[in-house]
């Protein structure tokens, strides 16, 4: 009966959707590696006004007023990730990491590799280096960072190069193996795991992988980690505007009841 009844419905379905997308940067502020979602609007097809067909505008002769379109209320286009670098924050933690630059640390999932900015790292009780779920944190040589066991106590580093070497009193140390990262000529086209987990998909290409500061990787440096790109007053801005939306699409659904509830008074 009213158009006006879908254009407010579906207003009201992806503001919504909106405010899931911001409540949930909100939420994840202090996760660190942490990367942020956008969430873009697009206007639904036209259709014109004294017309049953949804079609693009009829061809008019130069200089004539087009005809008289309605639009169908509004969708999602898309919700992209936000993947622009987090400041550091100093941990003085020797198996805590962050990278300068392009690329993610690749661990090693039940269902393959997996890619994080989160370098919040700590060795298991085998010695292997491991996320905080558990992931195993893989080397160039796709295996497991792993200490050998007379070496688990012994304190250890890494250098520019991105090798993880053990302090045994030898002047150059022993190299137990050397970080890998990756990057993404798509990185759009990541699927997301979990709030700092993601894999590789069609979309974003196959994984550029190397040691730090190689193949267009960024360098890793230790005793920090990457915090949440999010910003606070960019999100709460943000929130703001999803909730008047919200509020104004509902305002446009109960006028609308409101106007057929008094049509069908008339009749």
């Amino acid at each position: 009966m009213f158009r006006s009844y879908d254009v407010a419905a579906s207003a009201l379905r992806y503001h919504q959707q909106y405010l899931d997308v911001v409540g949930n940067n909100i939420a994840n502020v202090n996760s660190d590696g942490f990367k942020g979602s956008q969430f873009v609007f697009d206007e639904v097809l036209n259709q014109l006004v004294d017309g049953t067909k949804i079609a693009p505008p009829r061809p008019q002769p130069q200089g004539a007023i087009n005809a008289a379109m309605a639009g169908l209320g509004v969708t999602r286009r898309a919700i992209p990730g936000d993947f622009a670098q987090g400041a550091f924050k100093i941990t003085n933690q020797a198996t805590d990491f962050g990278i300068q630059g392009e690329g993610y640390f690749v661990l090693q999932s039940a269902k393959g590799p997996v890619y994080t900015r989160n370098g919040n790292f700590t060795f298991d009780s085998t010695g292997t280096l491991v996320a905080g779920d558990g992931k195993k944190v893989l080397g160039t040589d796709n295996r497991p960072l792993q200490v050998p066991a007379q070496y688990q106590n012994t304190p250890f580093f890494m250098n520019a190069s991105g090798q993880l070497v053990v302090r045994n009193g030898d002047p150059g140390g022993v190299v137990i193996g050397q970080m890998k990262l990756a990057r993404f000529t798509n990185q759009q086209g990541l699927l997301r795991e979990g709030n700092t987990e993601f894999s590789a998909t069609a979309a974003s290409g196959a994984p550029i992988e190397g040691a730090p500061g190689t193949n267009g990787l960024g360098q890793a440096i230790s005793g920090v980690t990457e915090i949440s790109n999010i910003q606070l007053a960019d999100q709460f801005t943000n929130l703001i505007m999803a909730q008047r939306g919200f509020q104004a699409n509902a305002k446009v659904l109960t006028t609308t009841d409101e106007m057929a509830d008094r049509i069908n008074q008339m009749q």
